[in-house]
């Protein structure tokens, strides 16, 4: 059985910035079935609209989830709800609390708290990946986030919010 990927991109992007078209292209050139959707109202998101979308990719043990920024706020989202156990979820740069004023048209998915429980449960095994200096979602959101889902924290140097990921790292996670 193919294993299948679905990977989110964040607010204010879609399938074709950053490294999602080239990240589709590369994993499915080493056997992932690989789906990366645009996101409805990308400037606008609403929580229960992008949680849809993962609702369905229909997650199970064979899939692995990737989040980048609110692409990941959203996996979380799913997983408080999932009914399969997914396989693998990989969150990037992804924000856990408020952010400021400039983010408010994100706070819909943060409001009221996560239910870490119910998370942890969802998945087999998590990956967080945050960089040192992530001028948007500060390295203690990936810090916090692995200690409260029993995650591996991988900690990069850099500071442009994974709008570039090295392949090889992500492709090691994966297995």
């Amino acid at each position: 059985m193919k294993k299948r990927v679905l990977i989110i991109h964040g607010v204010e992007s879609n399938s074709k910035e950053h490294w999602f078209s080239e990240g589709k292209a590369r994993l499915e050139a080493i056997g992932y079935e690989v789906t990366v959707p645009d996101m409805p109202n990308s400037f606008h998101p609403r929580k229960e609209e992008w949680v849809k979308i993962v609702e369905k990719f229909n997650p199970d043990e064979s899939s692995i989830l990737i989040g980048h920024s609110l692409g990941g706020s959203a996996l979380l989202r799913y997983l408080e709800r999932a009914e399969n156990k997914v396989g693998r979820c990989i969150l990037i740069a992804t924000p856990i609390r408020k952010l400021g004023p400039e983010f408010k048209i994100i706070e819909n998915f943060l409001e009221g708290g996560f239910n870490w429980g119910k998370i942890r449960e969802s998945s087999e095994k998590f990956i967080v990946l945050n960089q040192t200096d992530d001028p948007y979602v500060p390295l203690q959101h990936g810090k916090d986030l692995a200690n409260y889902i029993g995650a591996e924290l991988v900690t990069v140097e850099g500071n442009d919010h994974f709008d570039k990921i090295d392949f090889e790292l992500l492709e090691k996670y994966l297995k």
